[in-house]
């Protein structure tokens, strides 16, 4: 655990100003997505309904203002984020490497070469995709959840009480999603790492194999532990997309 937490350290602290702002951005964005629709409905209610030109041009200027600092937040949240989460995944792969580099031939046996190999490649690019969506969108639902609610309660304490119908069922929802998806990545990393473990014995035995006339024994073997980690990975991104897709209707 102590381990773990100096490597965290060590890896966001290079990354402290990108951080900042990221976050920055994530209020820029949010600005844009809540305030252009919130202005529009004062320019409909104060300028159109009272035919007030003047109104109409300063709040067109609000919104113009508005929508460069949107820009300026979406370009700086997408150069940030991605600036971050493959930086840390680079950090990560070489000192996964470098640490390899000091095992010992009990500890290669242990660990096993394709586990290793898995952990290098395969996860650091999981990880890469997990910290990009966390600096995107873990950073902008509270914001714009914040934001929303305090929106609503100012508008109409009735139509607040959606929101208290709803949230429970999205806080379970989530819950039983990752109580699902987690022993299917269990068996995805376990099939993972069989594959490559099949496939770099094929690699390094080509030799054996053909002078033993193994070919279609190892094609056979390759493809039955290939089809269970499709069918895993199938169930997997099947389940994603139903949380995302719930996560839209909400």
């Amino acid at each position: 655990m102590k381990y773990s937490n100096e490597i965290n350290t060590k890896i966001f602290k290079n990354y402290k100003p990108f951080i900042l702002l990221n976050i920055i951005s994530v209020f820029g964005f949010a600005l844009v997505e809540l305030g252009i629709p919130t202005i529009m409905a004062k320019v409909i209610d104060n300028g159109i309904i009272n035919n007030d030109i003047t109104y109409i041009r300063k709040m067109g200027f609000v919104i113009a203002f508005i929508s460069i600092i949107g820009v300026i937040g979406t370009i700086l949240l997408g150069y940030c984020s991605s600036r971050i989460s493959t930086g840390i995944t680079r950090d990560i792969r070489n000192d996964i490497f470098k640490k390899a580099q000091e095992f010992s031939h009990t500890e290669y046996d242990k660990f096993g070469v394709s586990s290793l190999i898995t952990r290098t490649t395969n996860d650091a690019f999981v990880l890469l995709q997990f910290t990009n969506t966390l600096l995107r969108t873990a950073l902008l639902t509270p914001v714009m959840f914040t934001v929303s609610l305090i929106m609503i309660l100012r508008t109409s304490l009735s139509l607040s009480l959606i929101l208290a119908v709803v949230i429970p069922f999205i806080i379970l929802g989530v819950v039983v999603i990752v109580k699902t998806s987690e022993p299917l990545s269990e068996k995805l990393q376990e099939r993972l790492d069989k594959l490559n473990r099949i496939s770099r014995e094929n690699l390094t035995g080509i030799r054996v194999i053909r002078a033993f006339g193994n070919d279609k024994y190892e094609g056979k073997r390759f493809e039955k532990t290939n089809d269970l980690y499709a069918d895993t990975s199938k169930k997997l991104n099947k389940l994603m997309a139903v949380s995302a897709y719930l996560l839209f209707l909400t």
